[in-house]
Formats: C-alpha cells, structure tokens, sequence
C-alpha cells in the first residue's frame, strides 16, 4: 500500500508539474509560426481519417511520433504525453508555443465539446489544402517577375563594378561615368546594395508590422484600404471566411452563442474586426440575434451581416454560414490570384523604370563627352 501510494502521489505530481511548466515556444516559431501547411493539411487528413475509422487518439499520436520532420515528431510524442497527464487534446496543442495555428486549436476544442473531431479535422484539412493552393499560386505568379527584378539589380551592380575602370584623360577632366551617379568599383557595389537591401528591408518590415497588428494599425489601416480593389479584398474575404467558417462549426457542434461568436471573431486575425468583440457579446447578452449582435460594433462590411440575417430568417444559421464561408474563400482566392498580377506589373515598372534611367543617364553621360569634345 505504501509503495502504491507513493506511485500515485509522484504520477499526480508529474501531472501538476507538467501542467504548471507549459512547453517553450521556439523563436522562429513565435515570430513566423510552426508547422508548414503542407504537414498541418496531412495531419489533419489523418486524424480526420483515423477517429472517422474509430482508431484511438494515442495511438494516432503515435503514429504521428514515427514520421514526417524531426519537430513535427518531436511535438506529436509531447502531444501523447500531455493526454496521458490529463489534458485534452486542444489544451495540448496549445501548450507546443506556436507550432499549431490558433483557429486549429480554437476549432479543436469546439470539436472536442461536441463529440465530432473528425469533422472538424477533416473541415480544417480541407480549408488547409485550399489556403496551401491558393499561396502556391501567389508565390508561382510572383516569382518569375522577382527573379527579373534580381536580374536588373545584378545588371545595374555590374555596370556600376565596370564603372570604376573609366578613369580621367587630366586631373581637370572627370573621369567617365557610366551609371551617371558617382558609384564606382566594389564600393560603389557595397553602397548600391546597400541602399537596395535597406529599401526592401524596409518594405518588408512594414508589412511585417502590418501583419502583426504593430501599433493598433489594423484600426486604422482597415476602414481605410478594406473598399480599395484588390488589396481591400484580400484583407476582407480572407478575414470573413474564417469568421463564417468557424461560427458555422461551432453553431454546427452545440457551443454556447457568446463562445461562438468571440472565437470567431478571434479567428479573422483581423484586429479591427475584434476590437467589436465586447459590443458585440453585450449585444447577444441583450438577446438579440447574431446579425444584430455583429451589427452592433459597426465594422463588419454590411453585405456579411445582410447574408448572415437572411440565413437567420430562413433558420439555418450553420448551413448559411457554411455556404458564406466557401463564397468568401472563393472571393480571397481570386483576390490573391489579382493581387499576383498587381504585384508582377509593379515589379514590372520597376524594371522599366530602372532600366529607361540607366538609359537616359548613359546618353546624358555620352553627350556630354561630344559638348566637351567640340568645345575643345
């Protein structure tokens, strides 16, 4: 008895300490996320698979232990180990720092509540796979314009590198300037690329920013950008079908309306949509319905909330937001898709403007030399 008691006392203690000690999130991970959609959509496509066929959740996790990257076993094996001390599966993902995305944790523990996992699993499977296409269509649309853009860069580096071998007939000529702004040789090349990579660097965190919400920016940024073409798509579309798509499984699933609505809303990623989140509960608090209650902060595009309140009227909220969902993923993917050409053509001008400059500056240098030659 004593030795027993002794076992169960250190099991509960493991239990504590592990529940006490959450697992470390990794750098990268905090500031770029984890898992690649390419694993996540496999993941799960085989859970979805394993629980519909009745196979046990240790045993998935198990098996996920055995293949696929080093961190992506590593996690699974952390994830068996978390539900043996206890913990469900969610809170188990949510405690691998950021290796799982935030709407696959919330949508977990919706499924968890209701009994029905593996639709939510095989739902997020399908959503990760069109998200995995629709970025591999953006990246493959924009990649042969940046590899030019790489090019013209190179060119202009190697011009400038050139440069520094025209040297001066007599101290008081200057020395030919092919560029026609003073960059010569390996310094020259340094600064140039300097210059670039400080440029791009620049734009790179400022979108970087805006992604993350820096300064309370999405408040600002999205009333302003969400009615222009194009761009104001993408940030609307994308943000509506997780907020359609999550409301609809929780609603589908039985969760409370004031846990649907909040996780949904936390869902978008959109931190001007959130911000409604307190209006929009006390709203629902008040009895009023979701189409009143998303209505009351007044940042959700009036479209959404006409289509949400039609669906309400015929008593299919789930069903209507299901259908919402796949027309705003639809909309974001063709959005994504334009976004791509804007973004090539913009790439495109840069090249030309880049390349009638150097044109210009050349043909300036040149008649200058003729000027100096007749004048002497």
């Amino acid at each position: 008895m004593p030795s027993e008691s002794l076992d169960s006392k250190s099991s509960k203690t493991a239990a504590n300490r592990a529940k006490e000690e959450p697992i470390e999130s990794r750098f990268l991970e905090r500031v770029l996320g984890g898992i690649s959609l390419k694993v996540l959509e496999g993941f799960c496509r085989r859970m979805a698979t394993g629980l519909k066929s009745g196979v046990d959740l240790l045993r998935l996790l198990d098996l996920e232990s055995k293949a696929g990257p080093p961190r992506h076993r590593e996690v699974a094996k952390n994830l068996e180990q978390e539900l043996r001390n206890g913990f469900t599966l969610s809170e188990a993902m949510s405690r691998q720092g950021n290796y799982f995305p935030a709407l696959l944790v919330k949508m977990i523990d919706a499924g968890e509540h209701a009994g029905g996992m593996d639709r939510t699993f095989r739902e997020m499977a399908d959503f990760y796979q069109d998200l995995k296409k629709t970025r591999s269509d953006f990246i493959s649309q924009i990649t042969f314009p940046v590899i030019q853009l790489m090019l013209a860069i190179l060119i202009a580096c190697g011009m400038i590198y050139i440069n520094g071998f025209f040297k001066s007939g007599s101290p008081q000529e200057p020395a030919f300037d092919l560029t026609g702004i003073g960059l010569r040789g390996g310094t020259g090349v340094l600064l140039f690329i300097s210059v670039v990579g400080t440029l791009f660097g620049t734009i790179g965190l400022v979108a970087f920013g805006i992604w993350k919400n820096w300064f309370g920016c999405h408040k600002t940024l999205v009333p302003l950008v969400r009615n222009v073409p194009v761009i104001g798509t993408v940030f609307t579309t994308t943000a509506l079908s997780r907020l359609s798509m999550t409301l609809s499984m929780m609603l589908g699933a039985g969760v409370d309306a004031k846990r649907s609505v909040r996780d949904a809303l936390l869902s978008t990623g959109n931190f001007y949509y959130i911000s409604g989140i307190d209006q929009t509960l006390a709203a629902i608090g008040q009895g009023k319905t979701f189409s009143e209650s998303l209505a009351a902060p007044e940042v959700l595009p009036s479209d959404f909330i006409q289509a949400l309140e039609v669906g309400e009227m015929s008593g299919s909220d789930s069903e209507s937001l299901e259908r919402m969902a796949l027309i705003y993923r639809e909309k974001s993917q063709i959005a994504l898709k334009q976004l791509a050409v804007v973004a090539g053509v913009a790439v495109w001008i840069m090249i030309a403007a880049m390349i009638i400059t150097a044109i210009f500056l050349i043909f300036f240098q040149i008649l200058q030399v003729y000027t100096n030659a007749l004048k002497m």
